[in-house]
């Protein structure tokens, strides 16, 4: 459905009816439910919320002439297969604006089988997106957004069918993932006196760099990690993995924090 249905759409929708529109996340190969490429091969039903996104996987793909069964000639690919079931992932942030004059009611991003850093990013953004400009229309510049966006590891982003019914650009044929710059570090446990308490979801270590993603504010707060200390013992580590579900570490924060935040870390890529 692109931007001209749904304007249609809303200008004749009883009053009482609340409109949902999707704008961010990955696109489903199989619409209206009709995949079942998961429950096939992996016994997980996308249509009760198990999907194991076979549509993501590499395939060895061959094309059988009618009249020579069994005679099997490979489909053009790389030492990864091929991934033609595999979409980019929608991203509507440019177009704000003009969703938010539509009237939408709810606006959907993909949350399932997703980490809290991944949801922490989108809203976040997508939340500061719609706000700032409903407070300023005319001075919305959808790049501060998109910024953090790329922060999260997605495939291509597309706008799918929104702005172009024959828009051809949606397809991931490679495989790709993208914005490897940064993962998930940890989340706020508790305050400990002088220390803040992390259960940790990556190896940190001392001079790491982190981002506190903070609500209902697009720029993260970055800081370097100067001290760590064990869980148990309290005493200083150079470094913490984790070994074990849960692990935890304690480090000093620069700023007053509350619990469920989420802590990005900026990977060194050589």
């Amino acid at each position: 459905m692109n931007k001209e249905q749904i304007k249609e759409i809303m200008k004749n929708k009883p009053k009482d009816l609340e409109v949902e529109m999707f704008i961010h996340g990955a696109i489903c190969f199989g619409y209206s439910g009709r995949c079942f490429l998961s429950d096939f091969l992996a016994n997980r039903s996308a249509n009760l919320g198990d999907c194991a996104q076979s549509c993501r996987w590499a395939y060895n793909v061959y094309v059988e002439e009618a009249n020579k069964p069994g005679n099997l000639m490979p489909v053009e690919h790389d030492d990864k297969g091929t991934y033609i079931f595999s979409s980019k992932d929608m991203c509507l942030i440019k177009e704000i604006p003009e969703i938010c004059e539509m009237g939408i009611d709810s606006l959907k991003i993909e949350g399932r089988l997703k980490t809290d850093y991944y949801l922490a990013s989108v809203v976040n953004a997508y939340r500061n997106a719609i706000d700032d400009y409903m407070k300023d229309p005319e001075n919305y510049n959808y790049t501060k957004y998109l910024k953090e966006l790329e922060k999260t590891k997605t495939r291509g982003l597309t706008t799918f069918y929104f702005n172009d019914r024959n828009n051809k650009d949606f397809q991931e044929y490679e495989g790709k993932q993208y914005n490897l710059e940064y993962q998930f570090g940890g989340k706020v446990v508790e305050f400990d006196g002088e220390k803040t308490i992390i259960e940790i979801k990556n190896k940190l270590k001392v001079g790491d760099t982190l981002e506190i993603i903070i609500p209902n504010k697009i720029e993260p707060y970055k800081f370097e990690i100067d001290k760590l200390w064990d869980i148990d013992t309290d005493e200083e580590i150079p470094a913490v993995n984790p070994g074990k579900a849960e692990q935890k570490v304690k480090m000093i924060l620069p700023i007053k924090v509350e619990k469920g935040l989420i802590l990005r870390r900026k990977i060194d890529i050589m």
